[in-house]
């Protein structure tokens, strides 16, 4: 993953905090990470966490 495309990634990686999201990505391929992630609902972000 070149340095700019890792950036892209991990920012809104580190949003998705449902570990069920995450389950059910698991077979995806990684090269959809970036579409996956763009996908993600508001439910797979919180929008109040005390701890983010």
């Amino acid at each position: 993953m070149a340095g700019g495309q890792g950036a892209q990634v991990l920012g809104p990686a580190r949003t998705v905090t449902r570990a069920g999201w995450w389950i059910d990505q698991r077979s995806s391929e990684p090269e959809d990470l970036t579409e996956l992630l763009r996908a993600a609902t508001g439910a797979d972000r919180p929008t109040e966490n005390p701890f983010f």
